[in-house]
């Protein structure tokens, strides 16, 4: 086996997840201060529609939040080493991306909010065309760096253990190669929709529904980390398959929000 890069890129995910569970908490106290916001606002239909799309998503990030910091609390317990730091990174890669897409929620809400608000939201009209670029390009693309970056610790746990393939393609493994494929991929695909949002129908439920399925992705890994997981040995939990799989559902996920991000402008 050559010499692995990925040796020299150890990391402790224990101690990040403290921080996360602190700041997921934290956007989610802001999550629920935006759902009363529109208790005191006076408006004519067009901004009720507005804002009551933004309360959904404010709630939807809310809960998807709430429940990101419970779950990245018990990631920062996990300290025993062993087969324990490859669960903890297959978990990582899971609340990474439900973490990165529940912030973008929070933009989602802004957009709304600042084009519903006062008399002069015309002086908006800038900022929420910076935040449309930050939901649909920007921000992706950082979930999908994030992602990649996540999944190297699962790489470099199984290459440590001896199960994962030999570091043989400039000092690194296939699936590192996969995995970047799968993120350029997605990528090329955001910018795609970028440059063709013009042809892009207009769908004013499309942040809802993107912000209930993120809710729904949230939930659904709480049930797979917490009954799921623990019924299955660390090798296959770790392995290259769910791995590779934790990757193409955050890149199609993420690509499904650049898409409802436009879809909603």
């Amino acid at each position: 086996m050559d010499t692995c890069l990925l040796n020299d890129a150890a990391f402790d995910v224990a101690s990040s997840a403290g921080w996360y569970s602190a700041v997921a908490g934290l956007l989610a106290g802001f999550a629920f201060v935006a759902v009363l916001l529109p208790l005191d606002h006076d408006s004519d239909q067009q901004d009720e529609r507005q804002t009551a799309h933004a309360v959904v998503v404010f709630v939807c990030a809310f809960f998807s939040l709430l429940i990101l910091s419970l779950t990245y609390a018990i990631l920062a317990g996990r300290t025993a080493g062993g087969s324990v730091d490859g669960v903890a990174a297959h978990e990582q890669m899971i609340n990474g991306a439900a973490f990165g897409l529940s912030v973008l929620l929070l933009m989602f809400g802004l957009r709304a909010v600042l084009g519903a608000y006062g008399r002069n939201r015309h002086v908006f009209d800038a900022a929420r065309g910076l935040v449309l670029v930050v939901t649909s390009v920007i921000g992706p693309a950082v979930v999908l760096a994030l992602q990649f970056s996540n999944a190297l610790d699962v790489e470099r746990y199984r290459t440590e253990a001896g199960g994962g393939e030999a570091c043989n393609v400039n000092g690194m493994p296939t699936g590192v190669w996969l995995n970047l494929s799968i993120t350029v991929g997605a990528f090329v695909v955001i910018v795609a929709l970028a440059l063709f949002r013009e042809r892009l129908p207009r769908y004013e439920m499309a942040p809802e529904w993107i912000a209930k399925i993120v809710l729904g992705f949230t939930v659904l890994f709480v049930a797979w980390s917490s009954i799921v997981v623990p019924l299955l040995p660390p090798a296959v939990v770790t392995s290259a398959l769910f791995e590779h799989l934790a990757v193409a559902l955050t890149a199609a996920l993420t690509v499904a929000f650049s898409l409802a991000s436009w879809l909603g402008r």
